[in-house]
C-alpha cells in the first residue's frame, strides 16, 4: 500500500510540474508575439528612421508674461511731520538719450522640400497657377501662414490630408505648397510617385 501511495504522490507532482511548465511556455510565447525579436535589415532601419523623423515636429508654445508686481507703497499720514534734513535731496541721474533699437524682423522657420518637383502655387489649392517647381531638399522659409482648411491630396501610394503653407524660396519667390511636401528635416517622403 505504501508503494502505491508513493507512486500516486509522484504522479501528482509530475503532473503538477508538467502543467506549470506548459503554462510558463505559453506565457513566454505570448510575450514573444507581443515583442518580436528585432531582426531588421539595413533598409528597414533606414525606412524606420525616415518615418520616425517625419513625425517629429517642433511646436512653439508662448509662455504667459509675468504680471507686473503690485505696488505695496502706502503714503504716510498727513499729520506726520517730515524729518528735517540739512542736505539737499539726492539728484537723479539724467537718462541717456540712446536711440531705441528697431524691432527685430519677423523670424521664419526653415523647412525642406520632401517631394521632388513640388509645385509652388499662387493660391492655397491644387487648381491655382504654378509659380515654380521645387527640388528635393530645397530649403524654403515658412512665412507663418497656413490655409484655413486642410485638403486631401493623392500623393501616389497614399492620400494625405494636410494644410497648405505659405513659403518663400531662396530666390525670393513666394507662394503656397502642400504641407505634406515640406518638413523641418531633410527627408524624402515615402509613398510618393
Amino acid at each position: 500500500m505504501a508503494k502505491n501511495s508513493f507512486r500516486l504522490e509522484t504522479l501528482i507532482i509530475i503532473v503538477f510540474l508538467l502543467t506549470v511548465t506548459l503554462w510558463a511556455i505559453s506565457q513566454c510565447s505570448e510575450s514573444r508575439r507581443e515583442h518580436p525579436r528585432a531582426e531588421r535589415t539595413e533598409e528597414e532601419d533606414l525606412q524606420l528612421r525616415e518615418r520616425t523623423s517625419m513625425k517629429r515636429e517642433t511646436i512653439y508654445v508662448p509662455q504667459p508674461t509675468a504680471p507686473a508686481p503690485a505696488d505695496n507703497y502706502t503714503a504716510p499720514a498727513a499729520n506726520t511731520p517730515a524729518p528735517a534734513s540739512s542736505s539737499p535731496p539726492p539728484r537723479r541721474p539724467a537718462l541717456a538719450q540712446e536711440p531705441t533699437p528697431a524691432p527685430a524682423a519677423a523670424t521664419y522657420s526653415t523647412l525642406y522640400v520632401t517631394i521632388d518637383g513640388l509645385n509652388l502655387r499662387k493660391e492655397p489649392n491644387r487648381h491655382s497657377a504654378v509659380v515654380t517647381r521645387l527640388k528635393l531638399y530645397e530649403p524654403v522659409l515658412f512665412l507663418n501662414r497656413k490655409s484655413e482648411q486642410p485638403e486631401e491630396v493623392n500623393l501616389g501610394r497614399e492620400k494625405v490630408t494636410d494644410y497648405w503653407v505659405n513659403v518663400r524660396t531662396q530666390n525670393g519667390k513666394e507662394g503656397w505648397v502642400f504641407g505634406a511636401g515640406v518638413h523641418y528635416y531633410q527627408t524624402k517622403r515615402p509613398g510618393v510617385e
